[in-house]
């Protein structure tokens, strides 16, 4: 079975500073601000994180990190196949611009049914996730 190489970029647009976004995806308060019930973050190169949401459990690691530009970690959830996500992170006169982009290999027939899956997942995770800082009123 041939392996194929998947990407899926997301963007969204944040009226906060980058380093409120940056903290989202590097704190334990970060993760579970917007995203799952427990966290457990060692934000550094090489460092884990597990979330932990409604009997999901997620675990990674953190394989770069720039302070308020990149975040970049593995990331291997329940009933997923392993996954990059990288996240960087532009500041823009309105706050914040996000690209998020996970990357997997695998089988295709594995692929046929996650890439969907990961747009949707992720996509309103993102979506939550500019909720969330935008209502806490950080000035960009």
């Amino acid at each position: 079975m041939a392996t194929t190489l998947q990407e899926i970029t997301l963007t969204q647009a944040i009226a906060a500073a980058p380093s409120k976004v940056y903290a989202a995806f590097t704190s334990d308060f970060g993760w579970v601000a917007w995203c799952c019930e427990r966290a457990e973050i060692e934000p550094r190169v090489g460092g884990s994180l597990h979330i932990y949401t409604q009997g999901y459990n997620a675990y990674g690691q953190f394989k770069s990190l720039e302070r308020e530009r990149v975040a970049e970690f593995t990331w291997d959830g329940d009933g997923e196949p392993p996954t990059l996500i990288r996240v960087t992170l532009e500041q823009q006169q309105y706050g914040t611009h996000v690209s998020f982009k996970v990357t997997g290999t695998g089988p295709q027939d594995e692929w046929d049914g996650i890439v969907e899956f990961l747009e949707r997942t992720w996509g309103r995770a993102l979506r939550n996730l500019k909720a969330v800082l935008e209502a806490q009123g950080n000035p960009a």
